[in-house]
């Protein structure tokens, strides 16, 4: 089947600068009618309307999510808020994105969407593939948190991190009492894993990790992986 494996995909509050933004549509997809899902992704894609995206949409599979009945997600992610805003002007209307959605809604069921302003990040995006781990957190001094996540990344014993970092604000929808979206990014899980586990030999990384939870509380989290991506953006261009 097409799109067998993917996801997860991240903040501080107020808008001091053009900050990314990421769109999530989190969608629950019959195995029988996958193929005719994706099928509709795949011509949206080819088509006019979309042609002028300048953002990164990553089609993903969730692989562990816990009780949430998504399956498969699409994290579309723009430079800033005002770029989203003028895609939707420029879409709504549009006979593509009518029968795009309308093909999407008679294959599937629209779980969840969600709107996450970034906040800050660390390491090297692969735009194309990749593994995600996503921690779900309330933060209670955001500022605090990400000075305390910046001491730890700038740290020598982060220096061979096998992932990129970055943390997102839920800025509307999103589940209850979460405020941010920590976002992990590598290779493979058991390579992301395995670095987590030797770090946790280091006193120096225990204590960093003890320290951010005086103002953060994870509150759960998924994996997933990205099949195909679209877009002209950059996200490494969100640091």
């Amino acid at each position: 089947m097409l799109f067998r494996v993917i996801i997860v995909l991240l903040a501080m509050t107020g808008f001091a600068r053009a900050q990314a933004v990421w769109v999530d549509y989190a969608w629950a997809v019959e195995p029988a009618k996958e193929d005719r899902f994706f099928a509709a992704v795949d011509k949206f894609t080819k088509s006019d309307a979309f042609s002028n995206f300048e953002g990164r949409m990553l089609v993903n599979a969730q692989i562990a999510n816990g009780a949430q009945p998504q399956n498969f997600s699409f994290a579309v992610i723009y430079e800033d808020l005002a770029t989203f805003e003028a895609t939707q002007a420029q879409l709504n209307g549009t006979a593509d994105w009518d029968r795009f959605r309308k093909a999407l809604a008679a294959n599937g069921t629209l779980v969840s969407e969600t709107v996450y302003t970034h906040v800050k990040g660390w390491g090297e995006i692969n735009n194309e593939r990749f593994a995600w781990e996503g921690a779900a957190a309330r933060v209670t001094d955001p500022a605090n948190y990400i000075a305390r996540l910046s001491r730890l990344m700038d740290a020598n014993i982060m220096a061979d991190a096998p992932m990129s970092i970055d943390v997102w604000r839920v800025t509307a929808g999103g589940a209850p009492g979460v405020s941010h979206i920590v976002v992990f990014g590598g290779d493979s899980w058991s390579e992301m894993e395995n670095f987590r586990a030797e770090s946790a030999k280091n006193p120096d990384f225990v204590a960093a990790i003890a320290g951010m939870g005086k103002v953060r509380t994870l509150l759960g989290a998924s994996w997933t992986r990205t099949a195909v991506s679209y877009g002209p953006l950059d996200l490494n261009s969100l640091r």
